[in-house]
């Protein structure tokens, strides 16, 4: 469905909002995209993009909805206004965008806020490394059940990315393994010790990652599939994917190792 604008009226009028589908279509396919439109009582219009589009999508929107109209269109985007008018383009207002962010960004670096939060995370960078460096001060070699295929994943992972799965993998496994020999069953401690494991923020797709490879490759690794799908699940994916011997992925991306 296209959308559709009729000329505002002169006069001040109750603020309406208009919701709008708009289906775009490329050589990939078409997609619905949704936007809201709001009359606020003047002949201006505010385009709502909403979520999911990006800067260069919004100024061709609203600039094509002025050249259909003839009156200016105005929206926010990531806090920042721009207005279309006949005459401007796409790209005079893409620049304009960008110009202003990137003159916010480095105001804001340039703050003592920004200098404060950025002592604040290093202190707490810090207090994390320091925390798994004791915890694997102690623990144990990492225990592996196909320690050849755990070698092939290693060597085929050797970039920051990849290499930051390998090493959070092995982390974990021997911090979890370190409080299983203390008494903790898996399920007690997989938990925690992943929280442990984790001392710089990794994604979504690493720890599941990470849980694809120790559930192939590490001694507990059968345990550890098992609780983690149980643990992700938002309905009954989780036994699912425990009958099939497959890994939910919390980043909803699959991985093969």
């Amino acid at each position: 469905m296209q959308s559709v604008l009729r000329p505002g009226r002169e006069e001040t009028v109750p603020e309406m909002r208009l919701v709008g589908v708009q289906r775009v279509c490329s050589g990939f396919g078409c997609l619905l995209r949704g936007f809201n439109l709001t009359f606020k009582g003047t002949k201006m219009k505010t385009y709502e993009p909403m979520c999911g589009v990006n800067i260069s999508q919004v100024c061709k929107e609203i600039t094509d909805l002025v050249a259909e109209t003839g009156e200016p269109v105005t929206s926010d985007f990531n806090g920042i206004s721009i207005v279309a008018e006949v005459g401007v383009t796409a790209g005079d207002l893409e620049q304009k965008w960008r110009e202003e962010s990137d003159r916010r960004h480095k105001e804001y670096v340039s703050s003592p806020e920004y200098k404060q939060r950025q002592v604040e995370a290093k202190a707490k960078c810090a207090a994390a490394l320091q925390r798994l460096e004791r915890g694997l001060a102690d623990a144990p070699t990492m225990e592996l059940a196909d320690e050849q295929k755990w070698i092939k994943f290693a060597a085929s992972n050797t970039d920051p990315y990849g290499g930051r799965v390998v090493k959070y993998a092995k982390d974990w496994a021997r911090l979890m393994q370190s409080r299983m020999a203390d008494g903790d069953s898996l399920e007690a401690c997989a938990e925690e010790t992943s929280r442990i494991a984790d001392n710089d923020g990794i994604t979504g797709f690493m720890y599941g990652a990470a849980v694809s490879v120790l559930a192939q490759t590490w001694k507990h690794g059968e345990s550890l599939r098992r609780w983690h799908n149980k643990e992700t699940q938002f309905g009954d994916e989780g036994d699912k994917a425990n009958e099939s011997g497959g890994v939910l992925n919390p980043a909803i991306l699959g991985v093969k190792v």
